[in-house]
Order: C-alpha cells, then sequence, then structure tokens
C-alpha cells in the first residue's frame, strides 16, 4: 500500500505530513515503525518529524495534531510542526479558519494565521504559559518547586550550566559566545542523556547574544538525536530563559536566528510575570508523494 504524503517545513525543521481526516492511513500499531522509516534521511523521504492530520475527538478543537519524532517516538508538542499544521489545515480545505484551535498532547494551543491570496504566509501561535519551575521541566535535580537558571550540570562529558524551561516539553539552554563554533552534537548528547537529571531526556539549545533582544541559537533535538535546523519550542524556552538569565527585555519581542531561519518570540507579561508565550514564524509545503506501506 503506498500512504500519500506531503513535505513541510518550518525555518528548515522539515516534516511528513499525512492526512487521517476521519479514516486511518497507519494502524496505530504500525506507526511508530512507519514514522522511522519515512523520516529515515538515507532510505526513506527523510525528516525530523511526522505528523498525522486528525479530527479532535470531540468539539473542544478543530483538529488533532498528532505528533511524532523521527525515531517513531511520540512528542508532546512541535512549535514548527504545529505551524506547518496550520497551514496544511488551512490551504487543504479541511479548517478554512484564520484563528485555529489544534489539541496537541501538551494541551489545545491557538493557531492565528495571516492570509494574504489564499495562501498562509504567516502563523502566530499561542503556546500558552511557559513552565519554569524545574519540577514542570522534568528536570529532578533540586528542588522542584524552584526555577533552575544557570545552574551546574554534571554529565559524562563535563558540567554544564543550564537554565531548564518546560514549553509542553523539556528544554535545557546553555550560553555561549561563538554558536557557530559550539559543538552542539556533543554537548546536546551529554546533557540529554544525563537521565539522572532528565529521566525521560530532554532538548537542548546553544544560545548567543548577538545584540539587544536577538540571539543565534543552535538545537540538538530529543527524539531525532542530532542537531535539526530550527525547534520552536526550543526557541519559545530560549527566549523566556533569556529573559531569566536577564539579558532580555520581555516586553520587547525576541528574535532567533535558527540555521534554517528567523522565528520571533513574543510574551504577554503580567506584574512582571510571563503569562503567555507566541511562537511566530513562517511555514512552507515543498511537495507531496506516495511512500510505500508494509
Amino acid at each position: 500500500m503506498n500512504v500519500k504524503f506531503t513535505k513541510m517545513h518550518g525555518a528548515g525543521n522539515d516534516f511528513v505530513f499525512i492526512e487521517e481526516w476521519g479514516h486511518e492511513v497507519v494502524p496505530e500499531k504500525k506507526k511508530k515503525d512507519f514514522v522511522a522509516s519515512v523520516c529515515d534521511r538515507h532510505f526513506g523521504v527523510g525528516a525530523d518529524g511526522a505528523v498525522f492530520v486528525q479530527k479532535n475527538g470531540d468539539n473542544s478543537a478543530d483538529a488533532f495534531f498528532n505528533y511524532y519524532n523521527s525515531d517513531g517516538s511520540t512528542a508532546e508538542m512541535c512549535g514548527n510542526g504545529i505551524r506547518c499544521f496550520a497551514k496544511y489545515l488551512y490551504e487543504h480545505g479541511l479548517v478554512r479558519k484564520e484563528t485555529i484551535r489544534a489539541n496537541t498532547r501538551a494541551g489545545i494551543k491557538i493557531l492565528n494565521l495571516t492570509v494574504k491570496g489564499g495562501l498562509v504566509t504567516a502563523v502566530k501561535v499561542d503556546m500558552g504559559p511557559p513552565q519554569i519551575r524545574r519540577g514542570d521541566a522534568q528536570m529532578t535535580q533540586g528542588e522542584s518547586t524552584t526555577p533552575a537558571v544557570n545552574e551546574p550540570v554534571k554529565t559524562k562529558s563535563g558540567t554544564f550550566k543550564v537554565t531548564a524551561v518546560g514549553m509542553g516539553n523539556p528544554h535545557a539552554i546553555v550560553e555561549t559566545d561563538d554558536a557557530e563554533s559550539y559543538d552542539i552534537r556533543k554537548a546536546g548528547a551529554a546533557v540529554r542523556y544525563t537521565t539522572t537529571v532528565w529521566p525521560k531526556g530532554v532538548n537542548v539549545h546553544a544560545i548567543q547574544q548577538v545584540g539587544k533582544n536577538e540571539y543565534k541559537i543552535r538545537t540538538y533535538e530529543r527524539g531525532v538525536e542530532d542537531e535539526t535546523l530550527a525547534c520552536g519550542t526550543g526557541i519559545c524556552a530560549s527566549a523566556v530563559a533569556s529573559v531569566l538569565l536577564k539579558k532580555s527585555d520581555p516586553t520587547r519581542p525576541i528574535l532567533f536566528h535558527a540555521r534554517g531561519g528567523d522565528i520571533t518570540v513574543e510574551f504577554k507579561v503580567e506584574k512582571n510575570n510571563i503569562v503567555r508565550v507566541y511562537l511566530i514564524g513562517p511555514a512552507a509545503e515543498v511537495f507531496t508523494g506516495n511512500y510505500p506501506s508494509t
């Protein structure tokens, strides 16, 4: 059987989309293996993850964002993937709204579309509140109700000073003076696999401040187990971390230069606290095709 797919990307973070709108295309028990196969960059289509486009089970949302990492594991959320999701839903005629409610494993997200000439040119995602308590960021080191800001974490490859932030999934942010030369694969794997601190692993990001509220970023993604060109939830977490580190003004937009493109983060601030995070960036459809499924 051939499975029809659509290849999409958000700032170079790429995904395979499979439409299951009201009918199952890939059986649930086969999804993990199918995703690992189709996302393989040598023997498959190649992608950082896969999205099964599904109706939501009730009227609380317009659609369900069924997201898988490239290794076939499920993930709570993906900021770049959900922008592509919004574009897919609108341009493929499944949800013809400029404000879409999408259900995810991390809860419902509000997607605000910018539409020109019938095409989605940008998506602003209401990512909800950040999780700055280490326990909420799935970090077990230290007191669970306190933030972890620039905190030393011992790994097999040395000690890294990390700031922990959750955005529905866990993130560890480290600062660097030179993002381009930073060995994100080595550092990322070292922190990600320190399971005494993050039992389920963690996404790792290195940020370099290059201006007021402006950063370069490199990312090592859990579930991909490699560097990716961008990570939407990671950029949100890094923006929050930059405020916790007193490097950014939370009342102004924060611009991130990822390897795959530029993404902006904005906050809603109340009484000096970040109460909502907004992710703003592009999404693109690249090509469609058919992939064999056994």
